[in-house]
């Protein structure tokens, strides 16, 4: 049983999850006319929109990894236009 066997995934930090993804969490790399965002625990979608001022759809456009709005994952990155 490996060490991670043993965790809740709730108890598992983003290095952590990194690890047991192979790297799924990496961060996108720079593009110009964006930031790159870090989901954090409790984001959603909208939350993460409203805050900067964009729709859902804008950033299910510039993401288009996203393919359901109520799908996304704590410590995954996303673009946000400026």
């Amino acid at each position: 049983m490996s060490e991670w066997e043993n965790k809740a995934a709730e108890e598992l930090s983003v290095e952590e999850m990194n690890e047991i993804a192979g790297g799924a969490f990496k961060p996108l790399p720079i593009k110009t006319g964006f930031i790159v965002y870090q989901i954090q625990k409790g984001d959603t979608l909208g939350r993460i929109a409203k805050a900067f001022g964009v729709t859902i759809n804008d950033v299910m456009k510039w993401n288009p990894k996203i393919t359901d709005k109520n799908k996304i994952y704590y410590g995954d990155y996303l673009y946000i236009k400026r």
